[in-house]
């Protein structure tokens, strides 16, 4: 019996996922098609509240509370997350910018090598 209402609930979820992608493709149709020459707003309007209504009807679906236990996961994470200072991020740029200055005269020199190089083959 549970395994039957499981099989049930897995295909509704896949319904809904079609039925989310149904709502949005025929809103995003009836933005760009304009069958009642709208005003920009109304279409804009139908845009968003089919976009909304879609987003809505995917997180009923299986794969669509997956998608939220994720969001919500990450946001936890993001919070754990320790930040750089405002010393710390200036310090570091500050070092990378000057990496890249000594990369970048290092790269200079070393094509001008190359670039003489060729040139003194070429003149032969």
């Amino acid at each position: 019996m549970a395994k039957n209402a499981d099989n049930q609930k897995q295909g509704l979820g896949k319904l809904n996922g079609v039925l989310s992608l149904a709502i949005l493709i025929a809103s995003i149709a009836l933005f760009y098609l304009e069958p009642l020459t709208q005003v920009a707003l109304y279409k804009v309007l139908i845009l968003l509240v089919g976009v909304v209504v879609a987003a809505f009807v995917f997180t009923q679906s299986s794969q669509g509370e997956r998608f939220t236990h994720f969001a919500k996961e990450t946001r936890i994470e993001l919070r754990k997350v320790v930040w750089p200072t405002r010393e710390e991020t200036l310090k570091t740029t500050g070092m990378i910018m000057v990496a890249v200055v000594i990369v970048s005269i290092f790269l200079m020199i070393v094509d001008a090598f190359f670039t003489w190089g060729v040139q003194s083959i070429s003149s032969f």
